[in-house]
């Protein structure tokens, strides 16, 4: 619905040419079909992790990266219909960016990726954040059945704690008879969550939704929105941390990450709403204070 301007930057003549690739990591993305809701499922295999879980999340594992490291991912496609995977918010060489038909330089473009066959992206994340990759295919269903999912680029040294650190991705799900409905993490109705008092937490916020509203996100008590620090928005960390009340809109592509710590046991809202399409979902965040360790 708005104009999209193309820029090509050709090669200079006096360009340096580019060293042989090496990856430090190589990681394969398996997009295939399923019954029910969503039609499609992602598995990612990494040799560190050897295990797969049989079945596979309501929408994509998170992708953990590292700053500066050189990885390889061979997407694998298992549908009946072509498909892309775009690497969202970060810098990339344009080949390898996932928009087929349209990235890349010259004669070398991206190509759809056709049934049973793979495309390897060459990814060096250039800064540490939070981003999304998702299909690029212009299909809106493979959006809408889970064909996405977390991003993460960490700075060097450092690894993931699932315990503090923690991903919420918004999205629009088709539900067929149910038609659309607002998702948090893939589903209608998440679980509760159940956190600990005095435990500092990054809270990472994704919109992957399929239309141009902003999403209402709030994390509030009975008497309204408490208060949380923006750390980072798309994947760049803020001059300074800001305290304010809980509550943000989100635009398609956009990220957003928090910190939030409470030293009150209580259980708080996460409130998802897209107001225009009246669309609404809510996770209930349950803070209480870590279990004694029995002697």
């Amino acid at each position: 619905g708005q104009l999209v301007l193309g820029i090509t930057v050709p090669e200079s003549v006096h360009s340096a040419s580019q060293p042989s690739w090496h990856a430090d990591r190589k990681l394969r993305l398996e997009i295939s079909e399923r019954t029910g809701a969503p039609r499609y499922a992602i598995r990612l295999y990494d040799p560190r992790s050897p295990r797969v879980k049989d079945e596979p999340g309501l929408i994509g594992p998170p992708i953990v990266l590292t700053r500066g490291q050189p990885v390889e991912i061979e997407v694998v496609n298992r549908l009946k219909d072509p498909t892309a995977i775009h690497w969202h918010g970060i810098e990339l060489e344009s080949y390898y960016d996932g928009v087929p038909g349209w990235s890349g330089a010259g004669t070398q473009i991206t190509p759809p990726i056709a049934p049973d066959t793979s495309f390897v992206a060459h990814i060096v994340p250039p800064r540490a954040g939070t981003f999304i990759y998702h299909t690029h295919w212009h299909d809106t269903s493979q959006l809408t059945n889970g064909l996405y999912g977390p991003l993460i680029v960490l700075p060097e040294g450092e690894t993931l704690d699932p315990k503090s650190d923690l991903t919420f991705v918004f999205s629009i799900g088709d539900f067929g008879a149910l038609q659309e409905l607002a998702l948090i993490n893939g589903t209608p109705q998440s679980k509760s969550l159940q956190l600990q008092t005095n435990r500092k937490y990054r809270f990472r916020f994704i919109n992957i939704s399929t239309n141009n509203q902003g999403m209402q996100v709030s994390l509030r008590n009975p008497s309204g929105p408490v208060d949380w620090v923006q750390v980072a928005k798309d994947g760049a960390d803020l001059p300074a941390p800001v305290s304010r009340k809980a509550q943000q809109t989100i635009t398609v592509g956009e990220t957003f990450d928090v910190e939030f710590s409470t030293g009150t046991a209580q259980d708080l809202l996460l409130d998802l709403l897209l107001p225009a399409q009246r669309l609404h979902t809510t996770q209930t965040l349950s803070f209480q204070p870590e279990a004694p360790v029995p002697r």
